[in-house]
């Protein structure tokens, strides 16, 4: 039996919507982990409708953990959510997220954590997402969670899968596609410079497509659809009318500025990690 089909038998009708600002937090979040920090963890916020949870939002949490225990900052996790609602009043606690490929032994402590705050009726949900990004693609999962118990005596903490889907603009979509193409190696997507050929050969590959449609249906040889030529029509008439110096300028400033963005990342990011190394040599030997 599907696991979708024993939601209904488990009572568990609930579906998982995440939107692609988490996704990106989450990423983010585990990029900046601490050096030994195998995973991140940290509360989603957002809302639930009718058995849809929407995932809108979500901020990490700093813990420790170990086989048997974990430790939560508890004062963050509570600074955090008052400033979010602050924001987003509507928006309420709705689970937590690690940065893992499957369910760990610590999760039933850290799910037993989130029972006690104040969540939905359907109890609040675990986002797995699978920063590896195997297979070119963004592994998201979703589930929730009911107690096994023998008589009135608890027993462990059993984690169901719920449908999950990530919802996904077009806007979004190209964000999304340029964080999974990136330097896995460096654990960080392509900056816009690195990108940007790939972009171009895209674009080509889409205008050549596009103008073997129209020549297709001028000559005969294909079947003209109209809400193909209002998207096209519409497409163009958003396009600015430039003279190619004035493009090549506009282009060549808006690489600069990329450049200089660039630069003085990176220079702030060496004066952070020289800053770190000084700090740690100057500690005293214990």
């Amino acid at each position: 039996m599907p696991q979708s089909a024993l939601l209904p038998l488990l009572g568990l009708n609930v579906r998982v919507q995440v939107h692609p600002v988490v996704l990106l937090s989450i990423c983010d979040a585990y990029i900046r982990r601490n050096d030994k920090q195998e995973r991140v963890i940290g509360t989603l916020l957002g809302t639930v409708t009718d058995g849809l949870v929407s995932v809108q939002r979500c901020y990490v949490v700093p813990h420790n953990e170990s086989a048997d225990q974990v430790a939560v900052d508890i004062v963050h996790h509570k600074t955090m959510l008052e400033l979010h609602q602050k924001v987003a009043p509507q928006q309420t606690i709705v689970g937590w997220y690690s940065t893992t490929s499957s369910n760990v032994c610590s999760d039933a402590l850290i799910q037993e954590f989130y029972a006690k705050e104040p969540t939905s009726s359907s109890g609040p949900i675990h986002l797995v997402v699978d920063t590896s990004l195997g297979g070119d693609r963004v592994d998201v999962r979703a589930y929730a969670s009911r107690g096994l118990s023998l008589g009135d005596k608890a027993l462990a903490t059993e984690f169901v899968e719920l449908p999950c889907n990530v919802l996904v603009g077009e806007a979004e979509r190209v964000g999304l596609n340029l964080l999974v193409s990136g330097d896995h190696e460096r654990g960080k997507p392509l900056a816009d410079s690195e990108g940007l050929p790939e972009s171009i050969a895209r674009l080509q590959q889409l205008l050549a497509t596009a103008q073997r449609y129209v020549e297709d249906v001028v000559a005969g040889r294909a079947k003209a659809d109209p809400a193909i030529g209002r998207h096209l029509a519409d497409t163009l008439a958003d396009i600015p009318r430039l003279e190619p110096s004035d493009f090549e300028r506009l282009f060549n400033e808006g690489i600069q500025d990329q450049l200089l963005v660039s630069y003085f990342a990176n220079l702030v990011r060496s004066q952070v990690a020289l800053a770190e190394r000084l700090g740690t040599a100057a500690l005293p030997l214990v």
